[in-house]
């Protein structure tokens, strides 16, 4: 990412980035003119949104970015690179924490009889195509979770209980296999999802940790960059520096494309509820996601 940043002298960024600061319209039109594709491209490498997550931030930043305000913060202090990502590292944090994505949560809906049912909806989004598509992408998991086995489905949605809404019929489930009441059972789902929030906190630091040591490989490339101005011994503690960090950076990544970032209920707790082994709900959980992901694609081919 950094070899697209334009060659210009640390004095004419910084008068720049005054000028923007000062809400200059030539000055914002240049900026952005030559340093879009940095804004675009910072969140798919550092947090690895998708194409489309990496647009619709792109006009967020731009629409936060356009009035100077957020230059006013750039005194030289330290580099543009420094200032300028750790700016679209709390923008796109921001934008992660506005922005309306699809979310599974339990509501209330009304059959056409006028009627209260219990449901899976999306958290309308401002935009009429993406809110229509998500409520297609939400009624076709719905779909696909009927098609599952009583049993399949609340092992699967106990698993993923802080994304997913237990309905009726498989709460009474539970309280048979675990010979608890209902009462029992909803007020230990309630302490679950309580448990598995502040495991969600813990994601989020983990995600803000991987921002942080990419900030840092930046600021330790840089003072490798003025060679001449570096000692033997010094040059040879930050490249171990770097190493060692980049080495962080990539054990968090590789856990996080693993599904470690994913907030689950452990598989003993689910286990212990369906009186199954560990293993059983290992293999049920696999032929549940096959099945649904096949579910999927097949819909995808039709569509």
């Amino acid at each position: 990412m950094t070899a697209n940043m334009p060659n210009l002298s640390s004095e004419e960024i910084f008068d720049l980035v005054q000028k923007c600061g000062e809400g200059d319209l030539s000055s914002l039109e240049l900026f952005f003119e030559l340093y879009s594709q940095d804004i675009y491209n910072f969140p798919l490498k550092v947090f690895h949104l998708t194409e489309d997550d990496a647009s619709d931030f792109f006009i967020y930043a731009f629409e936060r970015l356009k009035s100077g305000k957020k230059f006013k913060s750039f005194f030289g202090k330290s580099s543009f690179k420094t200032w300028f990502f750790s700016v679209l590292r709390n923008l796109v944090i921001d934008w992660k924490r506005t922005k309306r994505e699809l979310k599974i949560q339990s509501i209330i809906r009304y059959n056409k009889e006028g009627e209260e049912i219990l449901g899976i909806e999306d958290e309308p989004d401002t935009r009429e195509v993406i809110r229509n598509e998500a409520l297609e992408i939400t009624e076709h998991f719905q779909e696909a979770m009927r098609g599952l086995k009583l049993e399949n489905r609340v092992i699967f949605k106990l698993t993923f209980l802080y994304y997913l809404h237990m309905e009726e019929e498989e709460i009474n489930f539970l309280s048979q296999k675990s010979n608890k009441s209902i009462d029992e059972i909803q007020i230990e789902l309630l302490r679950l999802r309580e448990e598995l929030c502040n495991r969600e906190v813990e994601n989020i630091r983990m995600e803000d940790k991987i921002t942080a040591l990419y900030l840092a490989i930046l600021e330790i490339q840089e003072k490798l960059e003025r060679v001449n101005t570096l000692k033997k011994g010094e040059r040879e503690r930050l490249e171990i520096s770097l190493r060692k960090k980049y080495e962080q950076r990539k054990r968090l990544i590789d856990r996080k494309l693993k599904g470690h970032f994913l907030v689950k209920t452990p598989y003993k707790v689910v286990a212990k509820y369906l009186g199954i082994t560990e293993g059983g709900v290992s293999v049920s959980l696999v032929r549940v996601i096959e099945k649904v992901q096949k579910n999927f694609r097949n819909w995808g081919d039709l569509r």
